[in-house]
């Protein structure tokens, strides 16, 4: 019986160390793997978090530039073409919300909000006028009436930043109101 048992012992090549070290291999492989779509997940989600973050900085510079259109009662200040009121820009103009000097601070006016890297930017162009069908034979306004079939049309862009300078949300609004 002792015979067998070395003859059958003689007979082994390393067949179980080979199956051993390619499941291994195998088990490496998943293993890397799956650590590398945990990485891309976790950007995934970062990416998410940060343009969620500028999009309700834009939207909050939303908000306060309707806030801004809502309580005007004149067209002078967007006449003058400055602090972030601006008529709007000629046909065949390049718009100044695609302009980045239009963003720089200056051109346009900062809202208090701490969420995202910087402070949300807006800017209210002045579109034109538009005279409903009630006052349309009134157009100079002819006879004594107030004009009060007139509204007025805004476009309100508002530029959100998320956590890192690169993440920006631009939101645009028409905005209608009667002096």
């Amino acid at each position: 019986m002792n015979k067998i048992i070395v003859s059958f012992k003689r007979r082994q090549s390393g067949v179980v160390l080979i199956m051993t070290l390619v499941i291994l291999l195998i088990l490496t492989l998943l293993g890397t793997s799956s650590i590398q779509m945990t990485g891309i997940s976790n950007v995934m989600v970062r990416n998410s978090v940060d343009s969620n973050v500028a999009f309700r900085a834009a939207e909050a510079g939303m908000q306060i530039a309707e806030a801004v259109v809502e309580n005007e009662t004149s067209l002078a200040a967007y006449e003058a073409n400055a602090n972030g009121k601006y008529e709007a820009h000629a046909v065949g103009e390049t718009p100044r919300w695609e302009n980045d000097a239009t963003w720089d601070g200056i051109n346009s006016v900062a809202v208090d909000y701490s969420d995202g890297y910087s402070q949300p930017l807006y800017m209210i162009e002045f579109i034109r006028t538009i005279v409903t069908d009630e006052d349309t034979l009134n157009l100079d306004n002819v006879g004594g009436g107030t004009g009060e079939d007139r509204i007025q049309i805004f476009r309100i862009t508002s530029l959100g930043t998320g956590k890192t300078e690169s993440t920006k949300v631009l939101l645009q609004s028409m905005y209608g109101k009667k002096f």
